[in-house]
Formats: C-alpha cells, sequence, structure tokens
C-alpha cells in the first residue's frame, strides 16, 4: 500500500517502456567523466503511457503506431522549451535530462496538462501518462550513457508512479520548494529494489 514507512517497492508486474530505459540503462559500464549542471546535479524525468498495452488494442497497430510518432514529436518538443533533452525513447516511454530541476519540472507539469487535454484517438479520450523526477550526481561516458546509483533511483520513482501523477524524490523536492507554482503531497518513506535506504517520494499537484 501507498505511504506506509519502509514499504519495499517492485515495479509493476507487467514489463513497461520504463522497466526498459531501465534495463538498458544499468548494464553499461560507468565511465570517468560526469555531467552534471552548474551546482553538480542532472535532473531526470522518465514517463511513459499508462496502460500502454489496452491503448494500443483499443485502437489498433497503425493508429498506435501513428500516436507513439505524435507522442515523440510533441515530448521533444516540450523537452526542448525547457532547455532539457531527450536522451532515449523506448516505445512509448522516454529518459530526458534537465540542468534545472525547476526545469525538468514545469516540464513534467506542462506534459501532463498537455496530454490530458488531448484525445489519443482525436475522439476517445485523453492519454494518462505515468512521470517521475530525480536530482542528483549522474556518471556518463557519452552524453546518451547515463549511469549511477541516481538513475536508479530516477527509474525507481517513475516506476512507481500510477496513472496521472507527477512523482519526485526529496532532493528535487528540496531544489524547488520554494518556488509557490509547485504544491506537493507525501507519498511516503519507500525501500527500491536495488538502493540502500529509505526515499522519501512526494506528488506533485498538476490539475488546474
Amino acid at each position: 500500500m501507498r505511504g506506509r514507512k519502509g514499504l519495499d517497492v517492485e515495479p509493476s508486474a507487467e514489463p513497461t517502456s520504463i522497466d526498459a530505459i531501465a534495463a538498458a540503462l544499468e548494464p553499461l559500464t560507468p565511465a570517468v567523466s560526469r555531467l552534471s549542471s552548474p551546482d553538480g546535479a542532472l535532473t531526470l524525468m522518465l514517463s511513459d503511457i499508462a496502460e500502454a498495452g489496452a491503448v494500443a488494442a483499443r485502437l489498433g497497430p497503425e493508429r498506435w503506431e501513428q500516436l507513439i510518432d505524435d507522442h515523440h514529436l510533441l515530448v521533444e518538443r516540450l523537452v526542448a522549451h525547457h532547455d532539457g533533452r531527450v536522451v532515449k525513447f523506448e516505445r512509448d516511454g522516454f529518459l530526458a535530462s534537465f540542468d534545472s530541476a525547476h526545469g525538468g519540472l514545469y516540464a513534467a507539469v506542462e506534459l501532463q496538462r498537455t496530454f490530458a487535454g488531448a484525445g489519443d484517438d482525436g475522439a476517445s479520450g485523453a492519454l494518462t501518462l505515468r512521470v517521475g523526477l530525480h536530482s542528483g550526481f549522474v556518471i556518463g561516458g557519452n552524453p546518451d550513457e547515463l549511469l549511477g546509483r541516481n538513475v536508479v533511483l530516477a527509474t525507481r520513482i517513475a516506476a512507481y508512479a500510477k496513472a496521472g501523477e507527477i512523482l519526485v524524490s526529496s532532493t528535487l523536492k528540496q531544489y524547488v520548494e520554494s518556488d509557490p507554482s509547485f504544491h506537493f503531497e507525501p507519498r511516503g518513506e519507500h525501500h527500491f529494489k536495488g538502493l540502500l535506504g529509505e526515499h522519501t517520494v512526494y506528488a506533485v499537484r498538476w490539475r488546474q
């Protein structure tokens, strides 16, 4: 159950695009170079379409592929608008990086609001996304290979998000909590697979 202190959190039993991104990143061998913002932290955002398998089955292969193409295009534009960049697409999911925690969270909010207001097939309602963000030190051999504990934490937070949620780490919250436009709701302290200790997670209210 959500919010119980010390809960061991596992991703959904059904593989998702966030799981695929995590699997692609974790086996890579870290190099010495470091990618970071001026204060030493990079903000990572991971997202995918909630219940993507059901949406794909409802739309059919051709319309689903067009939806994915449109999704990728819009994501790239939104992320770039907030001075970020998409590191990796994986089916309906993606990993993006930002030098600014504020930029990353503003992008997440705009992403949710944009897709909530757009029909998944032009008539049958809106797409629902899952989004997770974390800020921290990241190691990378090149700009497309981001590695380390904080990458793993970002993927775990994103995998824990439910449909329509933006979840963030306590570290990211500390960077942006002075901004009155962001409102946070505690989601408890959790143990994530592959990471030591407890990690506090917050939901960000984004609906206007």
